[in-house]
């Protein structure tokens, strides 16, 4: 038999304890995605009687069965990849390691298409300011090179918008590698620019609200909006529950359930115990508040009428509202390069996250060992290199077909799963160890995990399916990841074994900090 001390690439994983407090809440708030949320993600699909705002606040409480299912475990197991080293423990080793893979293909898909469609923030920021300011340069520019990414778009501009992807992504990728810490304080420092440029955006549209559409008059004529002339209502008449309801599922695909990112980085918290007591918890509260607050305030100023009737333009929403109604050009671009930064924002967390996950399934061996070493300073240099090679690849993918590059959002059915594991491990980990919160509240988040898997599966909305039945190249793509992800599984496990590693006996055990 193998002695237990081979079963692993080394007795300690290397990886500096350098996350602090703010690291780790600023690694979930990027996760958790409030910004984009606040931008063109939810609003344009709320039908009559939807309550955005009340949707968000029964999204965060449905929520709460995971966050402190998550919170348990990663206060039980601190260790890099997280959930996925608590499902190939608890639940099986082979599921943990598919899931983990298929997992990382996802992600890295939803990083490119982020970076690519970025550019309709950008054309949004140019668009309005240059509206606002009669600045037919900023206009021309949005009208001609950073067009809105889902019209028609030329090869032309769509290999600068690669250009620029890359290049950003190219940046953070460098920066990470340098040093493990650098890549965290980017991510801190994104994160808090972008939430101040958001709670600036909240403080105009507040401070504005007694001559709102006198303000807003010239944005809206140049879109073609009619502003109400009756009573601005904050709650509608005609509330639905059951529209407000079907709004979850959205709110599921950018904001609550995404709370993994904190954890697949616990092993390198400083002051651990409180760190990983904590960061879910305040990254998930600040979240529900920015949105909340968000969505609630436009109804309070413009009124719910109007913004219901609005939303779908896709070019009304909280942020351009917020950079239209400003009224100087330096707090527009502050608020402007907020939105923008949001999305870069996301792009760095996933740029750790990508490399912990990657780093975790090397240590346990399913991936090459290369991928577990680091530098002096901490980095997971090759795992970064591979997180680079894969997503400059998938970025391709929009330069050559929109349709198909949209097509790759509903993949988030295999997030939907993989977090689904994430909450059944920690709730037989409860049953196994007689943890009572874990197993009340690891069966509640287990439910409604499984009942996000399900609209994730079947709701036109998240883009798997279609109203014409499931789309063909999301469905390709998502048996092409569980399929790799099984073959790289089997091979690795077919390799080890001639080697006389088994590695079913390593997953019984938990890796070394």
């Amino acid at each position: 038999m193998v002695e237990k001390k081979s079963l692993f690439i080394r007795e300690s994983s290397g990886l500096i304890k350098q996350v602090n407090l703010l690291d780790a809440v600023m690694l979930n708030l990027g996760n958790m995605s409030a910004g984009e949320a606040l931008f063109q993600s939810i609003s344009p699909y709320a039908s009559s009687g939807a309550v955005l705002w009340l949707a968000s606040i029964l999204g965060f409480l449905l929520s709460i069965p995971q966050i402190i299912v998550y919170t348990i475990m990663t206060l039980k197991i601190r260790r890099t990849g997280g959930d996925y080293v608590w499902i190939s423990r608890v639940v099986d080793g082979r599921l943990g390691s598919i899931l983990a893979l298929s997992y990382l293909i996802q992600s890295t898909a939803f990083f490119a298409i982020i970076a690519f469609f970025s550019a309709s923030s950008v054309n949004s920021v140019l668009c309005t300011i240059g509206i606002m300011n009669h600045n037919q340069q900023l206009i021309n520019l949005a009208n001609n090179v950073f067009v809105n990414p889902y019209g028609n778009v030329t090869l032309y501009q769509r290999l600068t918008f690669y250009v620029i992807s890359a290049f950003f992504f190219g940046i953070v990728i460098a920066l990470n590698i340098r040093k493990a810490k650098w890549g965290f304080t980017l991510v801190t420092i994104l994160g808090i620019f972008s939430i101040i440029a958001l709670l600036l955006a909240m403080i105009v549209v507040g401070s504005n609200s007694s001559d709102f559409f006198t303000k807003l008059q010239p944005f809206l004529s140049a879109y073609n909006i009619s502003a109400p002339t009756g009573k601005r209502m904050f709650f509608p008449g005609s509330f639905s529950l059951l529209a407000t309801l079907s709004l979850l599922p959205l709110f599921a695909l950018y904001t609550y359930p995404w709370i993994n990112a904190g954890p697949s980085v616990s092993a390198e918290f400083k002051n651990s115990e409180k760190v990983a007591k904590l960061n879910i918890i305040i990254a998930s509260v600040v979240t529900f508040l920015l949105v909340t607050l968000g969505f609630m305030e436009m109804d309070l100023v413009a009124g719910y009428n109007f913004n219901i009737s609005a939303y779908p333009t896709f070019i009304y929403n909280f942020w351009t509202v917020a950079i239209a109604l400003a009224g100087n050009q330096a707090l527009q671009w502050i608020i402007g390069l907020g939105l923008i930064l949001w999305n870069f924002y996301t792009l760095s967390y996933g740029v750790v996250m990508f490399s912990r996950y990657v780093f975790a399934l090397s240590f346990d061996r399913i991936l090459p060992e290369k991928f577990t070493e680091v530098n002096k300073y901490g980095s997971p240099v090759y795992a970064h290199l591979l997180d680079l090679t894969i997503t400059l690849l998938l970025l391709l993918i929009p330069v050559f077909s929109i349709n198909a590059a949209i097509s790759l959002y509903g993949t988030t059915i295999l997030g939907a799963v993989y977090l689904f594991f994430g909450v059944l491990a920690g709730t037989l980990y409860g049953f196994k160890n007689n943890e009572k919160i874990l197993k009340i509240f690891g069966v509640l988040a287990s439910g409604y995990l499984a009942y996000l898997t399900y609209e994730a599966a079947t709701n036109p909305l998240i883009g798997f399916t279609t109203t014409q039945g499931i789309n063909i190249t999301t469905l390709l793509f998502v048996i092409s990841a569980y399929v790799f992800a099984i073959g790289v599984f089997s091979a690795s496990y077919l390799k080890h074994k001639r080697e006389g590693v088994d590695l079913n006996m390593l997953f019984k055990e938990i890796p070394p900090e």
